[in-house]
């Protein structure tokens, strides 16, 4: 019962990545940024971070809020890309105007800090949970 349950779930998981990935290459928003959380996780297909990072910059290209936020992170971390910590504060930054909230909070945590600079900050207090899945249109059944 445990293993049909876990079979049918991955299944699913296979089946919104697939979803998500074709209205994404349609240039769809949501589902790129979508497509971007499914790699970074590794949700219905294998971890890629590089792809992970590709699909959060075409979302990021067409305005999207929360993956320059992703973006930022990723760069802010450098567990799986050289760390970069101008380039992450440059997607914090862009992420807040943009209206994200966590954006805004984790910017003013980084300027209220006492630390000596922007970056130093952003390394010392990095880094907030990335955020996960947007909605898009339902799977149809």
């Amino acid at each position: 019962m445990v293993c049909e349950v876990l079979l049918a779930d991955l299944k699913t998981e296979k089946e919104e990545f697939v979803y998500d990935l074709s209205l994404a290459t349609q240039g769809v928003m949501v589902s790129q940024f979508n497509t971007g959380v499914n790699y970074s996780l590794g949700f219905g297909i294998h971890q890629d971070i590089e792809k992970s990072v590709y699909w959060y910059q075409e979302a990021t290209k067409q305005g999207h809020s929360k993956a320059p936020f992703n973006l930022a992170i990723i760069y802010a971390e450098g567990k799986y890309t050289l760390k970069d910590l101008r380039l992450a504060e440059s997607y914090f930054l862009l992420s807040a105007e943009r209206g994200n909230i966590q954006a805004k909070d984790f910017l003013k945590r980084i300027y209220s800090s006492n630390l000596e600079n922007s970056t130093t900050a952003i390394e010392k207090l990095c880094c907030p949970k990335a955020l996960l899945h947007a909605k898009t249109f339902p799977l149809k059944k």
